[in-house]
């Protein structure tokens, strides 16, 4: 098979071509209670995406915030501290897509 398999988090099935050095694209959901975050504000390298599947969210982003509800998407430099909390009344779900580091020129 060209494809090798990943685990990962709210991802039933994660495929990575063969070929493919690392993982250039990582996705995961996540889901987190309202009021609260996956994890603390934090930089990082590569580019980021937030996909919010359902709830609400709030990206903090520098000294700015961003509100997002079900079905919008939210593209930024994670090299900027960022953090998205829950700012609904109801858990939400959301999709963190990931582009590796190595292949992005900040």
């Amino acid at each position: 098979m060209p494809f090798r398999r990943f685990d990962i988090k709210g991802i039933d099935t994660y495929w990575i071509e063969q070929g493919l050095e690392g993982e250039p694209l990582h996705l995961h959901i996540s889901t987190t209670e309202p009021g609260t975050r996956a994890h603390p504000p934090h930089v990082h390298g590569g580019y980021e995406a937030f996909f919010l599947l359902e709830g609400e969210a709030t990206l903090e982003f520098a000294d700015e915030t961003v509100g997002l509800s079900a079905g919008e998407a939210v593209v930024f430099d994670p090299h900027t501290l960022h953090g998205l909390v829950n700012s609904g009344t109801v858990p939400n779900r959301y999709m963190v897509i990931l582009v590796a580091s190595d292949l992005v020129n900040p």
